[in-house]
């Protein structure tokens, strides 16, 4: 009786070694894959999205809204206005901003308008294609040009 009892708990030992080990194995490769995604965000800004938004930039600039285009330590901020916007209930300037989540490898998308700030619904991913960042920040400006 007493070597069944010890080969039973033995398994349960050895299965719960299984599932420990696989779970440190997952924690590794999920780490892994943040850092991976920080430096393929970090890159990706730096190359790619602000050198394609500079010309949204410019334009605004050129039709008289004042536009600036920030790094911030997790991705970039656009803010962008004409005249005395403000965002609702604060003295900061219209922004949309878009942000690496911290322990993830996804993109989150603040917006602070006029009519208040909120956590955009559509994440996206480290290597979102210029034209969504582009497309995401003519639909902010379309937001600030109707008020």
């Amino acid at each position: 009786m007493s070597n069944d009892i010890e080969r039973e708990l033995a398994k349960i030992l050895a299965r719960d070694n299984e599932l420990r080990d696989a779970e440190a194995s997952e924690k590794r490769k999920q780490e892994a894959a943040v850092a991976a995604a920080v430096i393929e965000w970090e890159s990706r800004v730096e190359k790619v999205l602000l050198p394609a938004i500079e010309p949204l930039a410019a334009m605004l600039k050129g039709a008289g809204w004042t536009c600036d285009i920030e790094r911030t330590p997790h991705g970039f901020k656009v803010a962008a206005f004409r005249g005395d916007m403000v965002v609702y209930g604060s003295r900061e300037r219209p922004s949309l901003s878009f942000e690496l989540q911290k322990g993830k490898d996804l993109v989150a998308l603040h917006e602070a308008t006029p009519s208040g700030v909120r956590l955009d619904s559509k994440i996206l991913g480290v290597s979102v294609e210029p034209d969504v960042v582009k497309n995401r920040i003519v639909e902010f400006v379309r937001k600030l040009a109707l008020k």
